[in-house]
């Protein structure tokens, strides 16, 4: 006899969104980061480099993504997509704020394999990430500020 073959195709997950974010440890979303995670860059249509922070998974898988996310707290969409005959859901965080302020203190010194190794990588590639310098600049440049010493003496 042959052997059996079993297609699963079913989108359910053990648990809803809301007993996943309950249930979800910032150890458990490190260590999916550091097996499905990417710390990369996309480019504007200017060229310019902007940080990025992915984690895909498998459609069937987009519950426990809303979990993650409802977790730390992100407003971010879960992008769904196929290729390959292969149907997929991904948070993407590009937005410096969050990326600055939730996901590198999140994952400092927290990821134990090489993925710590393309983490610190990233981050020198992106310095104002981890700077206490960067601010979420407006788009105008603004008016000329006065010095704190010409303050002082007025």
């Amino acid at each position: 006899m042959g052997a059996t073959k079993i297609l699963v195709t079913e989108t359910k997950t053990f648990y809803t969104r809301e007993e996943i974010s309950e249930l979800l440890t910032p150890e458990y979303i490190r260590g999916l980061f550091e097996g499905e995670g990417t710390f990369s860059n996309d480019r504007r249509r200017d060229g310019t480099r902007i940080p990025c922070v992915t984690l895909k998974m498998h459609y069937r898988d987009r519950e426990l993504l809303e979990g993650i996310r409802d977790y730390l707290g992100l407003r971010n969409k879960i992008y769904e997509y196929t290729h390959g005959g292969r149907h997929y859901a991904m948070l993407i965080i590009r937005d410096i704020p969050t990326l600055k302020n939730i996901m590198v203190p999140f994952f400092k010194n927290q990821l134990l394999g090489h993925k710590g190794i393309q983490f610190e990588a990233w981050l020198k590639m992106f310095p104002y990430l981890h700077s206490l310098h960067y601010r979420n600049l407006p788009k105008k440049s603004p008016p000329k500020l006065r010095t704190w010493s010409r303050l002082m003496t007025q």
